[in-house]
């Protein structure tokens, strides 16, 4: 039987990136869960420790600030790796046939100037 590629993303063993693989930054995963049973978002700190942060029910989604580097996991009901992520601020889209990853534009930055408004009033 061949793997999956939900199965070829989701390794088995210790965190694969850390704090000192490469620089961290800001960003933000939306997870939306379209996997018809629930999934947990789970942050694994530096020492591979699991905190569930959250807990999707089917047709739910969850929006998580995070870091660039920090290590999160999607877990199926029984608590099997469904995929795990570090990186930019993404999109996951969880459905009964794996996990797909969309990466999001980067924020702009605090001080950067808003959409131009025409023909309207402040």
């Amino acid at each position: 039987m061949s793997a999956t590629a939900t199965e070829a993303a989701a390794p088995s063993g210790p965190p694969t990136c850390s704090w000192t693989d490469h620089s961290t930054g800001p960003s933000k995963l939306v997870v939306i869960n379209n996997r018809g049973s629930p999934v947990q978002l789970v942050w694994l700190s530096y020492d591979g420790a699991e905190q569930v942060y959250n807990v999707l029910e089917n047709g739910s989604e969850a929006h998580q600030d995070t870091y660039s580097t920090h290590i999160w996991e999607l877990k199926d009901e029984e608590g099997r790796r469904l995929v795990q992520y570090a990186g930019p601020s993404a999109k996951l889209y969880v459905t009964a046939s794996g996990v797909s990853i969309v990466g999001l534009p980067p924020a702009p930055p605090a001080d950067a100037p808003g959409p131009s408004r025409i023909g309207g009033s402040s």
